[in-house]
């Protein structure tokens, strides 16, 4: 093999290789851009309106719920003292409560990673770019003459 056909060879290699290292934040700004589709997509406007839906609807809904059930629940409970059915219901009643606390918390949990979606999708393209930054491809053999 001839020393320009390995040239060739990779500036060829070269050039694919970086047509498929873009980031997605730099679709659109002349920055290696493509022209592909990007690969990974957030919904910004979805993501917010997921959030609203879990702060202002969904978490006081299922505060309500659990607390009528426990209200109802309780005087069941208390009508039944001293029965079988009673102490059934007292167990199904702290399941209840036990099932109520951990669909609190799970909610909780999703609101909050929703809010960071987004920023942690904007480190990650930030950290990515600075390593891609920080490689260090060589002397150029060509320089070197």
């Amino acid at each position: 093999m001839a020393w320009d056909e390995w040239e060739q060879l990779k500036a060829d290699a070269l050039a694919r290789q970086q047509d498929q290292m873009r980031l997605d934040s730099t679709a659109g700004t002349g920055g290696g851009d493509t022209g592909g589709a990007p690969d990974l997509r957030t919904n910004k406007t979805g993501k917010k309106a997921a959030v609203k839906a879990l702060r202002e609807d969904i978490r006081p809904g299922a505060d309500k719920a659990g607390n009528h059930a426990e209200e109802s629940s309780s005087a069941a409970v208390r009508e039944f003292s001293g029965w079988d059915t009673g102490s059934g219901l007292k167990d199904a009643h702290e399941e209840w409560e036990l099932q109520v606390k951990n669909l609190k918390g799970r909610l909780e949990a999703d609101q909050t990673a929703l809010e960071q979606t987004h920023q942690d999708f904007q480190y990650v393209d930030y950290g990515i770019r600075s390593q891609v930054a920080q490689i260090d491809a060589g002397p150029d053999p060509r320089r070197e003459l």
